[in-house]
């Protein structure tokens, strides 16, 4: 089997306590049976804690939906007890994420994590994508599915050509990748109402999103009538690093249309997404130090987004439909 990963995968490793966020708050944390099966057996006043705290395959959240092990200096306690061995699955693999397709399996970071965000956007040049050879189990897939699968493939590399050319401003990639020009800025919706309205359908994962999309709503609403022309992009991202998420997005969604369809919708998405963080960095972002907010944006909006099945459905079938 072929193992394809992004140029920046390689480089991650949790940065624990000096993360401004942590994932082991928030989330419903499940617990896979071979790590059930191995708190159950741990000894002494740890191993009780551990056993008190498990409730139908899952961890008991404290108050704010805090993971019980997570430490006031947000370390793990089952890491400095028992060592990274004894996480469980979910924890071991996240932000990781893995899609196989057929004798190709693709691995990547989720940017809802601050790291991942970090250093996708930070990387010199266009995304680039490296391949090896690994021992893994292949899908089986029909000759049929195998064509439409390269053909899927041969489309995505042309947008990744075309979000790579860096003798283009990022304007005229567009167009050669999504076949959008400047004259809509708000590509794939018209204007920043029509965001807001869309963002306004998705299911909150929190205060956190509550308080980004007041933070949007009450920038277009203090805007003159004509929020298209009004509402600017403030600057924050390069065409570089514009280009690279949009790249990442189109790596880990388009070629799911394989197995859930909307292919517009999935191709259409990154643009969506984009459009969301440039134009709406500050708000999305909330109070940090300015270096943060690229950062903190593109966290917030994937957390809501991409970690949310329902939401996904719901934007990927909207854009779908344009």
């Amino acid at each position: 089997m072929i193992l394809r990963k992004p140029d920046f995968y390689d480089k991650f490793k949790c940065i624990a306590e000096r993360c401004s966020d942590t994932c082991c708050v928030g989330w419903e944390i499940d617990i896979d049976k071979a790590s059930q099966d191995a708190y159950r057996k741990v000894a002494g006043t740890f191993g009780d804690k551990l056993r008190e705290n498990i409730e139908d395959g899952h961890f008991k959240l404290l108050p704010h939906d805090r993971c019980p092990f997570l430490t006031k200096d947000n370390l793990c306690e089952i890491y400095t007890h028992l060592g990274e061995g004894a996480l469980c699955e979910i924890c071991t693999e996240h932000p990781r994420f893995v899609e196989v397709y057929g004798d190709i399996m693709e691995r990547g970071l989720g940017l809802c994590c601050e790291e991942a965000a970090r250093l996708l956007l930070t990387g010199e040049g266009p995304l680039q994508f490296t391949a090896c050879e690994c021992d893994e189990i292949e899908d089986e897939l029909s000759e049929d599915d195998i064509d439409i699968r390269n053909q899927v493939f041969y489309e995505r590399e042309q947008i990744f050509s075309a979000l790579a050319d860096s003798t283009k401003p990022l304007a005229d990639r567009f167009y050669v990748a999504f076949g959008y020009t400047p004259e809509n800025p708000f590509a794939p919706l018209k204007n920043a109402d029509a965001y807001l309205e869309l963002l306004s359908k998705t299911e909150s994962f929190g205060p956190a999103w509550d308080d980004a999309l007041a933070r949007i709503r009450n920038r277009i609403e203090a805007s003159p009538s004509e929020q298209a022309a009004e509402i600017e992009d403030e600057g924050y991202f390069s065409e570089n690093e514009g280009a690279r998420l949009l790249a990442y997005l189109i790596y880990r969604h388009y070629a799911k249309c394989l197995f859930e369809g909307y292919e517009q919708g999935k191709r259409l998405f990154p643009l969506f997404f984009w459009n969301t963080v440039r134009f709406f960095a500050r708000e999305l972002a909330g109070e940090c130090s300015p270096e943060q907010i690229k950062i903190n944006a593109v966290k917030i909006l994937s957390r809501q987004l991409e970690y949310c099945e329902e939401n996904m459905t719901l934007i990927e079938s909207t854009l779908d439909m344009l």
